[in-house]
């Protein structure tokens, strides 16, 4: 199904996330997918029970160059895995059902009539130069993105360098903030799925709004046009590379690179992102749920994700 759009569509990411301080398969080809298991309940919509935000969140050093894998059948609370920069923390909890593998997985609701959601971050302690992250997330069996022409949601911060330039708030100037996130949209489908991704970047020669790529058939930087259905897990990895930098300025060779259920659909290795190796760098990631723009959401929505890993200063594997 094509779609028209007019300029108010196109400025639909992050109009009011000037506000964000940033500071088992279903398909035997497809050996990382498999249905959204909901434990005997069909189409989960409650959220079961907030949980405060606590200040021991968990950090991972520059130094490291490891991979830290968290299992949330690990913690008791999820905030001691994640902090939150924005939105209402009550709308994440640990969850029994559905999950991906183990006991628990983490569900973040956005309230019908609201944009956040909550948007969360696991902070590296001195920073990155690149990230290499998975996580399995599904979005619940009535997931609709009905009431306009088509609707963005944000799921993923894949990377992101704190300050104004990260947002809507400021202009990225290479040395106050940056971000690459990942978006679930309604772009060329229906309303009610299955969804298309977007890949949205603020960086130095695309400020203001931000840059984004739609992962659909036609657009210049889709690799592949996957098919988002509600109610159906998904393995997603991203990997984020700084750009490098000669006599002070950027050089336009910053990657990202995503990936979903072992298919590469976006690759690009053209960003400038930074002037600044040491302060301006990757400095958190997670889970995150923003709807619109200038629009909310039309009901309550619930993602999910499962067995977040990332590889620090590296990839997951280095042959």
């Amino acid at each position: 199904m094509t779609t028209n759009t007019t300029a108010s569509d196109e400025r639909t990411t992050d109009e009011v996330d000037g506000t964000d301080p940033a500071d088992g398969a279903s398909d035997a080809s497809v050996t990382r997918r498999r249905a959204l298991h909901m434990g005997g309940v069909v189409g989960l919509g409650g959220l079961l029970g907030g949980i405060g935000v606590g200040s021991d969140t968990a950090a991972a050093s520059r130094d490291s160059s490891s991979v830290v894998h968290l299992d949330y059948d690990d913690y008791d609370d999820w905030s001691d895995i994640y902090r939150v920069s924005n939105g209402n923390s009550d709308a994440l909890s640990l969850v029994a059902s559905p999950t991906y593998s183990g006991e628990r997985a983490l569900q973040l609701q956005v309230s019908e009539g609201d944009h956040w959601g909550v948007s969360t971050q696991y902070d590296f302690e001195d920073g990155l130069l690149e990230l290499n992250g998975r996580v399995r997330f599904a979005l619940n069996t009535n997931w609709s993105m009905d009431g306009r022409n088509y609707a963005n949601c944000r799921l993923w911060n894949c990377a992101i360098s704190h300050g104004e330039g990260s947002a809507g708030s400021g202009d990225t100037d290479g040395t106050n903030g940056w971000s690459n996130r990942l978006y679930v949209t309604s772009r060329g489908t229906n309303p009610d799925g299955p969804f298309h991704l977007l890949s949205n970047t603020y960086h130095m020669d695309h400020p203001g709004w931000g840059d984004q790529d739609y992962l659909i058939d036609g657009e210049p930087e889709a690799i592949a046009a996957p098919e988002i259905e509600p109610g159906t897990w998904y393995e997603f990895e991203y990997y984020v590379a700084v750009n490098t930098i000669a006599a002070g300025m950027a050089i336009p060779n910053g990657v990202v690179r995503y990936w979903l259920d072992d298919e590469l659909i976006y690759d690009r290795g053209d960003f400038r992102f930074t002037t600044d190796q040491e302060n301006n760098i990757i400095d958190s990631n997670g889970p995150v749920g923003h709807y619109g723009g200038t629009y909310t959401a039309p009901q309550n929505l619930y993602a999910y994700y499962d067995d977040h890993s990332m590889a620090l200063d590296s990839t997951f594997c280095d042959c």
